[in-house]
């Protein structure tokens, strides 16, 4: 396992990257969350060695340890993934994208259809461009949604709260009183330590920049997908969790309407914490068997 790869891309930036698996496996590039990171792949390091699948995870531009660029789309993530799978001499690959990870996992199987072998979502991010889609949303992103122009100005404090918070730990307030917001699944699934490392570890690695990069990659949620998931011609199979209160299932079922041939799993119980950790094992049979 080598959480800290950096590569320079044929632009001139640097593109960083964890490297989890088996190093001789099958590849499949792991998209994280927003806002998230490379060390978000960390939760599937063993059951992919198990698999004999390779998973790397770059981050996104201006986070972790990628060099900041232009941000206009889910799509733009493509040439950048085509690029590192060929400066590690990867031809054909798989793709694993996990909640805000989701769109860009689509567009790059959209995008590179002679490169990738299959595409799994796991709670991923829905279209969000219209207003209905979003009522079901947790709380915290519908009040970043309501902010609109103060977003850029209140994320700064926000991230300074959050770090106070995540130093306090799971247990004490007021962490514990936002965990009565998330279904039980989710409490539960967050009070497992490998969990808990990954959402806080990987947020921390992803604003350690500071909260700029943040909000732009955030917007994008918010405005229609530059790919029509009509598009895709590869192989894409979708969990999400029925309980999730964080991104709506029933968006994501209308998601997985556009997709052709998309084999969906609406998993009974699940929130969007429980579902990555509990069914990382069906998600990574699917890919190896691809």
């Amino acid at each position: 396992m080598k959480q800290d790869e950096q590569l320079r891309l044929p632009d001139g930036r640097r593109i960083g990257f964890g490297d989890y698996g088996d190093p001789a496996g099958k590849p499949v590039f792991f998209f994280h969350g927003w806002p998230s990171s490379r060390y978000q792949a960390k939760l599937v390091h063993e059951l992919a060695a198990e698999r004999g699948l390779r998973v790397i995870a770059p981050d996104r531009p201006g986070t972790g340890l990628s060099d900041p660029a232009t941000i206009s789309g889910f799509r733009g993530i493509a040439p950048d993934v085509a690029a590192l799978a060929d400066a590690l001499g990867l031809g054909r690959f798989g793709l694993y994208g996990m909640s805000g990870g989701g769109p860009y996992a689509l567009a790059t199987a959209a995008a590179l259809p002679d490169r990738v072998n299959a595409t799994a979502i796991v709670c991923g991010a829905p279209p969000l461009g219209d207003p209905t889609d979003r009522a079901d949303l947790h709380w915290t992103y519908r009040t970043l949604i309501g902010l609109r122009r103060l977003r850029r100005a209140a994320t700064p404090a926000a991230i300074a709260a959050s770090r106070w918070m995540i130093s306090r730990g799971i247990d004490r307030a007021p962490m514990s009183w936002m965990l009565r917001s998330i279904a039980p699944a989710d409490r539960e699934a967050i009070a497992d330590t490998g969990c808990w490392e990954s959402v806080t570890r990987s947020y921390l690695e992803a604003v350690r920049h500071g909260a700029g990069r943040v909000v732009d990659h955030g917007e994008l949620y918010l405005a229609p997908w530059d790919f029509s998931p009509e598009d895709i011609r590869v192989p894409v199979a979708i969990w999400h969790g029925l309980a999730d209160r964080n991104l709506p299932c029933s968006a994501a079922k209308k998601l997985a309407a556009r997709i052709p041939g998309a084999e969906c799993h609406w998993e009974p119980g699940e929130g969007h914490y429980s579902l990555p950790l509990r069914h990382r094992g069906p998600v990574l049979d699917w890919l190896a068997a691809r």
